[in-house]
């Protein structure tokens, strides 16, 4: 399934694809980036990984427990987005992930993807029923709060740590669809 996120009047559009294995040197080279390796639960250092990696996103399609497409603009992979679904006790809702590569970030990429999922979410679509969507994020990862606050998510609460997959505190941002 791919998803379109339409172009702004500053920003051209973007296609949210299935993943293939040719993405693999490109999702190696956006894991270099120490910045963003910092907010990652599972680095990604080789070809080898990325193909892993890959299969893993297409298990979580088979078996609907997230959706995950690679981010292209004009036929560069800038990003990721997955929507996941609800798994109590560590997620009440379903929720929204997220990366830029370096290169792309700071043009609004990431909350231009959670609205289209937003938008998409609350469709009436019947793949993910959702009534609400979490972001979570780690403590101090400010580009993500800004992302939430953008598309209008409510800092919920603060969510201690669970070492060793969440060692530091992290935000709970909430959306819920509205009646």
């Amino acid at each position: 399934m791919t998803l379109i996120v339409q172009p702004t009047t500053t920003a051209p559009a973007l296609t949210l694809r299935p993943w293939q294995d040719s993405d693999a040197p490109s999702i190696v080279a956006a894991h270099r980036d120490d910045a963003m390796r910092r907010w990652l639960m599972r680095p990604i250092d080789d070809e080898d990984e990325a193909r892993a990696w890959i299969a893993d996103q297409d298990k979580g399609w088979a078996n609907g427990t997230h959706l995950s497409w690679a981010v292209e603009e004009d036929g560069t992979l800038v990003g990721y987005f997955v929507i996941k679904a609800a798994n109590p006790p560590e997620t009440l809702a379903t929720g929204v992930g997220y990366w830029t590569a370096a290169e792309a970030r700071g043009k609004g990429i990431a909350s231009r993807c959670v609205q289209t999922a937003m938008q998409w979410l609350f469709s009436g679509q019947d793949r993910m029923p959702a009534d609400e969507i979490e972001l979570l994020h780690t403590v101090g990862n400010e580009g993500s709060c800004r992302v939430a606050q953008k598309c209008g998510f409510a800092l919920d609460s603060v969510l201690a740590p669970m070492p060793p997959k969440f060692p530091h505190e992290g935000h709970r941002h909430l959306f819920k669809r509205q009646a």
